[in-house]
């Protein structure tokens, strides 16, 4: 596959990707925790991460693994050509967004810069993927949202959903039948004491009325929102995804 930084191999690309995805807040990612996420050993994560650090995609050092501006502009083209995929799939094919992510996955590496170029203008130029995930620009730079956890929500306080953070066919199933999908705005009612679930009152499609959905700490912890002051706009939040 054609990278901003020349040819290499589709193993290399879906690693500099998941660093991406687990440093995104410019912390270093440990060598356990992309094995856990690539599904293989760490002797192998070790093994791929030294052919990358030679090859110039990666920083290692005691604190962990970081990607350099190589390494960051090809994982962003990876993820930009994965995210339209997903659009394409959705909008043009009649995925579901929950089977959306393998099927990506297995034509990522197959399509090339004119088909992305032309799923970009089919999709109308998509900012952002079924889940909500922003899709990185054309130059290797990706937008800067003001989202942030909905747990970090004040009592009673609305938002909009934005992001689901979550690829699990099965959690996107059961948040679709819950009407928990970005662009859903919500409200947060509760948080119970001792990790205990969370109720959010949801808009419903009619816009007049509302549902009360309650969720466990785990899935709540996967909804980023837009959070939305008492007169409907944007609220202003330090923390930023």
């Amino acid at each position: 596959m054609q990278t901003f930084c020349g040819l290499t191999t589709d193993g290399m690309l879906d690693y500099l990707a998941m660093v991406y995805k687990l440093g995104r807040n410019n912390g270093r990612v440990t060598t356990s925790a992309l094995a856990e996420r690539m599904h293989v050993s760490a002797a192998a994560a070790s093994s791929m991460l030294k052919r990358l650090e030679d090859s110039g995609f990666v920083d290692r050092s005691t604190e962990g693994i970081k990607l350099t501006e190589q390494g960051r502009l090809a994982a962003l083209q990876l993820i930009r050509r994965h995210r339209l995929l997903e659009v394409f799939l959705t909008q043009v094919m009649g995925y579901t967004w929950d089977q959306v992510d393998d099927e990506a996955h297995r034509l990522q590496h197959a399509v090339s810069a004119n088909f992305e170029e032309r799923m970009d203008m089919l999709c109308n130029y998509p900012t952002h993927c079924p889940h909500g995930d922003p899709i990185p620009r054309k130059d290797g730079t990706m937008p800067d949202e003001p989202i942030v956890p909905v747990l970090e929500l004040d009592r009673h306080q609305a938002g909009i959903l934005r992001r689901v953070d979550s690829s699990d066919a099965r959690v996107l199933r059961y948040l679709g039948q819950l009407k928990l999908m970005p662009g859903r705005r919500l409200r947060l009612v509760d948080v119970a004491p001792f990790n205990g679930p969370v109720t959010l009152e949801v808009v419903e499609d009619d816009e007049a009325t509302t549902c009360t959905q309650i969720l466990g700490r785990e899935l709540a912890d996967k909804l980023f929102v837009f959070a939305l002051n008492e007169f409907g706009g944007v609220h202003s939040h330090e923390h930023s995804h």
